[in-house]
Parts: structure tokens; sequence; C-alpha cells
């Protein structure tokens, strides 16, 4: 990257707009955590209000409708911003990378919006779940807006022989990071406010009981009520527990791993190890928090912390895959390293 030159405005406002997804979805992971996705029951108008005219009185009256209607205005403020970032984008640039990407973060949000509103009217926790994995996608792209705009895309940094396999290797390690999303939504969704399992590395004191036998789901419901005054799980629910939970570990471990291998040459970039590093920090933090979660009986603030960090997760490896992608499309093959294409600043 030239030290010469300065980030952009659109850059700055790209940036803004993923901080504030990133915000976007952290209060939505407080919504689905303390369950008040249904606190206000109709859309796109509150108790029979316009939203933007909702008495304040009548909003911090209650705390659940509170925290659901400050994530509708949150979301209307975010969509604002996502339309006028598209815009400016459009009046100042050419690049058809950044207009493909800030129309279709604009697209992103405008669906966003209806499928939570339909969310709420249908009362269907699947397309809440569907609502929730968008959100990654959409924070996705506005990452990826946001590094088009940078002026590491205009002038990538000089590439080595082994970064078409790192791209490889986070992109993969990324897809599993976005399915451990999904399966984290899916339980969030499906069985929201309590643990399907309250204790780790084991599971109800054992290793691996009987969850799938009636005689050992009814020995762990009458556990559940006795001792924690908790409601009845199911198999499915337990299953998806212990997948989310083994696929963590699995993907920390392969994080871990990955990062190690790739710092390892001496021609690694500088920016990939900087990234690198952040990225196994995050899942450390991720694996941390999940247990943390367990352990405390899952304490809402925690949980909420959780989704955030995953977001970032997933949007760290998104964006080093594609800054690697980058770097190698802008040298020829049988070009030295060092030889780095001209390419044209985004204005």
């Amino acid at each position: 990257m030239s030290s010469r030159e300065r980030p952009t405005g659109t850059y700055r406002s790209a940036c803004f707009l993923v901080g504030s997804i990133l915000f976007l979805i952290t209060l939505g992971g407080q919504v689905t955590t303390k369950v008040a996705g249904m606190a206000v029951p109709d859309w796109p108008g509150t108790f029979g209000h316009n939203m933007f005219t909702f008495p304040w009185a009548s909003m911090t009256a209650c705390a659940l409708v509170f925290l659901e209607h400050s994530h509708r205005l949150v979301a209307a403020g975010v969509g604002l911003i996502t339309l006028g970032v598209m815009a400016w984008v459009w009046s100042t640039t050419h690049d058809r990378w950044a207009r493909g990407l800030s129309l279709a973060a604009a697209i992103l949000v405008v669906v966003q919006g209806v499928v939570g509103g339909q969310r709420v009217i249908q009362v269907s926790w699947v397309l809440g779940l569907t609502h929730a994995c968008l959100a990654q996608i959409y924070l996705a792209v506005a990452g990826s807006l946001a590094l088009v705009l940078s002026p590491f895309w205009s002038h990538p940094v000089r590439s080595d022989d082994l970064s078409k396999a790192r791209m490889r290797m986070i992109w993969l390690l990324t897809g599993f990071v976005f399915l451990q999303t999904i399966l984290g939504a899916f339980m969030r969704h499906d069985g929201p406010g309590y643990l399907s399992i309250p204790d780790f590395p084991k599971i109800y004191g054992d290793w691996l009981p009987a969850f799938w036998q009636t005689e050992g789901l009814k020995a762990i419901n009458d556990y559940r009520a006795t001792q924690l005054q908790w409601p009845a799980t199911t198999t499915s629910l337990i299953a998806w527990q212990i997948l989310h939970r083994t696929l963590g570990i699995l993907l920390a471990v392969g994080i871990f791993v990955g990062a190690l291998w790739s710092v390892g040459p001496s021609s690694t970039p500088s920016w990939w190890r900087r990234g690198v590093l952040l990225w196994a920090v995050l899942a450390a933090i991720q694996v941390i928090l999940g247990v943390s979660v367990i352990w405390t009986g899952r304490i809402p603030e925690l949980a909420t912390l959780h989704v955030f960090f995953g977001a970032g997760l997933t949007l760290t490896g998104w964006l080093l895959g594609l800054a690697c992608w980058r770097s190698v499309q802008t040298f020829r093959p049988g070009e030295p390293a060092a030889a780095r294409i001209p390419t044209s600043p985004v204005r």
C-alpha cells in the first residue's frame, strides 16, 4: 500500500457501514438471546403506531419492547447508510466491483428488512434463521466493498508462491466458520432461551449419554425439570449442540494450525501476518466465549458477545481470502512476484 495515498471518503463511509452492520448484528443477537423478537407483534408499525413516531414512554415501559423496537430503528438507520454509500459510490467511481458490491448491499438490506418483518408477521423461526444468515452475507458484502475501495485494492502488496494456497486454505476454513454460524443461529431460533446441553466437555455428566433413546431423553428432561427448572429439550437440539461444539473445536485447531503454516515462509507478506494473527485471536476468543456461555448457564451478554465475535471471525476470514485473491490476480503467470501490474485507483 502506498504511504502517499490517503483513503478516500467512500472508503471511510464503507468502513463506517461495516461497523454499523456489526453493531446491528450484535443488537439483533441480544434480541434473540433475550427472546424479544416477538415483543412487538406487528410490522412495519409498532403497536399500531408509525415505527418512527412510537412514543418514547411506551417504548421504555417494557425492556423487551425497548430492545426489539431499538433493533428496528437501528436497522432502518443502517439501511439509510447503505443507500447513502451506494449513491456516493455510483456518483464518484466507475469501478464495476465497487458499484456492483454497493448495489448488492442495498438489495440485501431491503431483503433483510422484509424477511425480518415477515418473521414477526408469520411467527416463523425459519424466517428468523434466514434473517440471521442473511445478516452474515450482508456483512461480508459490505466488508468486500470497503476492501475494494481501499488503497490496498488499487495498489496490492506483492504476492508470493504460497498466496494461492493461503487463499484456498482460508476460504475453506471460512466456509466452515459460516456453517458453524448457521448451526448457532439454528439452535438460537429453534430452541431459544435455554441451553440444550448445560455442561462441557461432558454431556449431562457423561461423555455420550443415549439421548436418542426414549429412556435417555426422558432422564435428561427429568433432570432439566427438577435440577435446573428448565423446559424440555429434544433429540435434534442436543445433536445440533454436539455438532456445533465439535465443529467449533476442530475449526479452532484448524485455524491455529493454518495460521502457523501460512506465516512460516520468510516471503509471507506482513499484511497477511497481521491479518491471520487477528483471525487466530478471534478464534481463541470465540472458543473461550462458547465454553463460558455453557459454564455460566447462558448469561445473555456472553451469548451476544459470542454472536459478535462470530461475525467478526467470518468477516476477517472472508476478507483475508479476498485480499489474497487480489494479490494473486495482479500478477501475470511467470512474472516475478515483485513485478506488480499497475492498476487504476478507485476515485
